[in-house]
This record gives structure tokens, C-alpha cells and sequence, in this order.
């Protein structure tokens, strides 16, 4: 699964890179840019998860961009995939337009798979999220730029899950996600 969506990201990223505009630095209206980052996903239902994801985005100023954000978490004992349409907006740093604040907030839905190590539960449960974030976006050179996001994803995953006598709270409300990538 894990490499299926890598594959989809790296095929995602070199079809946005044809169209993309030359120029990181200079987002023009009707122009698209994608990405893609490796992180950690913290507070999931079973702890910290290894994460990646991917987005695409789609200009409608310089400033503001639309478009999806994939959040994946599957290298440890749980799968999290989650799916949100975004809204970009950024700023401009520095003087020379190669550093910019970028705020994003967005919509979608989020399903997991999940077994607790400790207590040996499963579930698996759909929910809304509602990713909110912030972060950091470098152009390195004219097609590429570095990203660092910090992202909480808002939502109500998972429940308690009965393990004999007892019940396991295997529940979230807010799993920060940290990411750092690149965009093209």
C-alpha cells in the first residue's frame, strides 16, 4: 500500500511538474504546483505514526491556491489515510520572494485501521477532518522549493473498542502532523 501511494505521489508530481510554472518564487493565476513530504503524524489513535503527503494546488492569485492534500500513515501498527481539499494563502517573507509564511485550512475525511500494540484492539473507523496548519516554504532554486508544515488535523477517529472485561479508548481529537518536503 505504501509503495502504491508513493508511486502515485512521484507519477502526481511529474505531471504537475510539465505544467507547472517555471518559477516557484512566482505563482501566477491559472498556474499548478504540487508536492510531497515525509513527517510524523503524532496523537494518532496507537501514538506516533511515520507519515507522508502529497498535494497538488491549483492558483487562483499569487497568493491563494485550491487544491488536495493526501496525508498518509502506515509504516507502524495503523493505517491512516486521510483525503482534504485545501485553501492556500501565503506571504512573501523576505524582499526577495523566496521565503514565504504559508497559512492552509481545508476539509475532507479520514479512515484508519487501527490495532493497539499494548491491548492487542483493532478497529477501523471513518471520520470527518478538518487540517489546519501553518509553515515555511523556501525556494531553493527556480523549480524547487523546501517546505516545512505543521499541520492539525482536526477530527473524531476512532471510539473504545470492548477487549473482554474492559474497554480500550483507541479515540483522537487532534493529531498534529509534521511534515518537511519539497515543491515543484
Amino acid at each position: 500500500m505504501a509503495r502504491r501511494l508513493l508511486a502515485a505521489l512521484s507519477l502526481a508530481g511529474l505531471a504537475t511538474a510539465g505544467v507547472a510554472h517555471a518559477d516557484v518564487r512566482d505563482p501566477r493565476p491559472g498556474r499548478w504546483s504540487g508536492g510531497a513530504g515525509v513527517g510524523f503524524l503524532a496523537n494518532s489513535p496507537d501514538g506516533p505514526e511515520p507519515a507522508l503527503a502529497g498535494h497538488a494546488q491549483y492558483f487562483v492569485t499569487e497568493r491563494l491556491s485550491f487544491g488536495p492534500l493526501v496525508q498518509y500513515a502506515g509504516a507502524g501498527n495503523d493505517v491512516i489515510v486521510g483525503l482534504s481539499i485545501q485553501a492556500r494563502y501565503s506571504w512573501s517573507i523576505f524582499a526577495s520572494g523566496r521565503a514565504k509564511l504559508v497559512a492552509q485550512g481545508g476539509i475532507g475525511f479520514v479512515h484508519a485501521r487501527i490495532k493497539d500494540a499494548d491491548s492487542g484492539a483493532e478497529e477501523t473507523d471513518s471520520s470527518f477532518v478538518v487540517p489546519v496548519g501553518v509553515g515555511i516554504d523556501y525556494a531553493v532554486t527556480d523549480r524547487i522549493a523546501v517546505t516545512a508544515d505543521l499541520i492539525l488535523n482536526i477530527t473524531s477517529l476512532g471510539g473504545d473498542v470492548p477487549i473482554g472485561d474492559r474497554e480500550v479508548d483507541l479515540h483522537t481529537n487532534i493529531m498534529p502532523g509534521l511534515y518537511v518536503g519539497v515543491r515543484f
